[in-house]
């Protein structure tokens, strides 16, 4: 199962766990991809959800988080996409298997990309969260006791300026030498190897289990996907209320659980065909004695400030964050600063990256609303501070949409 962090994903991982729906020794798994831009409060309520699923029902449990590593292909150092296994707790010098929440992870996608995601090209949901799902599954069904260990064996980066550059205008770009190195820095110092992990130090009731299935179908360290490998269900927690969310999820999987275009992927949304609402995940939570302590109403669950979230849920989300954060959650995803210095650094400056604009466009800087959007996190950081309508951009920006 696919857990967001979320009210809805939550009720769906208690619904699948009292019907007994989930199995341990077949391979059973839930999954929380952090982006490291969650609310300290999303984190508290993940906490919670993977102890009761580990202890209660004995459901493996992990948090998982994209990663780079260095490894040759084709002759050539690079970095290439993968994942780590991460604690419950931040982390520290003293917790380095820790979860990041300052951002990290987010800024090291889009670091390596050299450019952000938007409403139209959503690398951040692709990267983070399908892909490094993919991945993680791929080892996982393996069922070996812990992960493989990626990257070269340096001590340290073998990746030189000048062969970085080369490959980028061998490629066909063409952004000046000095923009393009800057934004490659953060993910350059990121690790330069993913270290081997033991699945039963990060989820208590990991075990290995009986599949002969699974087991025709291992090719080296992991499984082999898609129509001639291995199918599997997917639990997508949304609702009978986002039928636009859901038509994504089915388009993606050409049709639904009966197809599994996507790497042997069967995505099915249980609670939007049993017309689970908004309102019922509402009701359902105010019958337990804990939960998300976060208004629904505030949106500020899954990702604090989502391009993809809408302008109104934006504003909500900055009126309960407030111009001037905790000094805990300064320079965070919490911080809208933060967001826009983000947008300044990685987005597209169509003059200083001497691109050629073939259309017409609201002005010369992309950022995460895209080309065809003159907004930015500027403009909600100087209209919340001048107490100014963004009305004017209602229009150009999409209302939630994301999927996993």
């Amino acid at each position: 199962m696919k857990f967001s962090g979320g009210q809805t994903s939550g009720m769906l991982l208690f619904t699948l766990l009292e019907a007994g729906l989930l199995k341990a020794e077949r391979g059973d798994v839930v999954i929380f991809n952090n982006t490291s831009a969650e609310h300290p409060k999303t984190y508290d309520f993940a906490r919670r959800c993977k102890q009761i699923a580990e202890e209660k029902y004995g459901i493996p449990f992990f948090w998982l988080e994209y990663q780079t590593y260095e490894d040759a292909r084709n002759g050539e150092y690079t970095r290439l996409p993968s994942y780590r296994l991460v604690n419950v707790e931040p982390r520290s010098e003293t917790n380095l298997d820790g979860y990041h929440w300052r951002g990290e992870v987010y800024e090291e996608l889009l670091s390596w990309n050299g450019f952000v995601p938007t409403i139209f090209q959503r690398t951040c949901t692709q990267s983070l969260k399908l892909e490094t799902t993919r991945a993680f599954l791929k080892e996982w069904f393996a069922n070996k006791p812990q992960t493989e260990r990626l990257g070269h064996f340096g001590k340290s980066s073998r990746l030189e300026d000048d062969d970085l550059y080369e490959r980028h205008l061998r490629n066909g770009g063409g952004v000046p030498r000095e923009i393009f190195l800057e934004k490659k820095q953060f993910a350059r110092e990121r690790p330069i190897y993913r270290p081997a992990q033991f699945y039963a130090d990060f989820s208590s009731p990991a075990r290995e289990f009986n599949s002969s299935y699974l087991d025709e179908n291992v090719f080296g360290e992991s499984v082999v996907f898609g129509e001639d490998g291995v199918e599997y269900l997917s639990f997508v927690g949304l609702r009978a209320d986002e039928p636009h969310r859901v038509a994504r999820v089915r388009q993606r999987n050409s049709g639904g659980p009966e197809s599994a275009s996507y790497g042997g992927e069967h995505a099915y949304m249980p609670l939007f065909d049993m017309d689970v609402t908004r309102e019922d995940v509402e009701n359902f939570w105010k019958k337990q004695n804990w939960n998300l302590e976060l208004d629904p109403k505030d949106g500020l669950s899954n990702c604090t400030y989502c391009f993809l979230k809408g302008l109104k849920v934006l504003q909500n989300a900055h009126n309960a964050l407030g111009a001037v954060v905790v000094e805990e959650l300064r320079n965070t995803p919490c911080d809208l600063n933060w967001w826009v210095n983000l947008e300044r650094k990685y987005g597209r400056d169509m003059k200083a990256e001497n691109r050629r604009i073939k259309r017409e466009i609201p002005n010369d800087f992309i950022g995460f609303f895209g080309a065809k959007s003159a907004f930015s996190y500027q403009h909600l950081a100087k209209a919340s501070s001048k107490n100014d309508s963004l009305a004017e951009f209602s229009d150009s920006i999409l209302p939630c949409d994301c999927t996993d």
